[in-house]
């Protein structure tokens, strides 16, 4: 067998672990969704209430950030806010559904993780854990942007 580059290995794993999760939250009631609907729900979840701040965690254009909200608007999973002292100001906020899906995708996520561990082995699933964590934030005072496509 023949080494595999790094970056393609960790490409791969974020696809097999994606693919996996979408499956789930499609079982889930969830079938419209895709990963960059995710990282924009832990976005607003976080603080990002407008097209504007989720666009360069999303490492795209305001107006790609606004059509990726937009969906999430139309299915349910967002809607508008009203800010304290400011009645022109419409901050996103995730709805009860928006909640929801994070709540099911976080038990997921756990679950791959488990899943592997049973393959390599706790405390390798661990130490790989603490490896990659400390490789990207190297050099960093946060961690990077998620780029979705090239």
């Amino acid at each position: 067998m023949r080494d595999i580059p790094l970056v393609r290995l960790l490409s791969m794993a974020v696809t097999v672990a994606l693919d996996e999760l979408h499956q789930e939250l499609n079982s889930g009631g969830h079938p419209t969704l895709r990963p960059v609907h995710g990282y924009a729900l832990n976005a607003v979840l976080n603080g990002n209430d407008t097209a504007s701040a989720v666009a360069p965690l999303l490492a795209m254009t305001k107006q790609g950030a606004a059509r990726v909200i937009q969906h999430l608007l139309n299915e349910g999973y967002l809607e508008y806010g009203t800010a304290d002292g400011d009645a022109r100001s419409k901050p996103l906020v995730l709805t009860s559904r928006g909640h929801d899906v994070i709540a099911l995708s976080v038990s997921v996520q756990e679950r791959i993780e488990e899943q592997w561990a049973d393959v390599v082995g706790p405390r390798q699933m661990a130490g790989a854990r603490r490896a990659l964590e400390q490789a990207v934030r190297h050099g960093r005072d946060e961690l990077p942007a998620i780029r979705l496509g090239w």
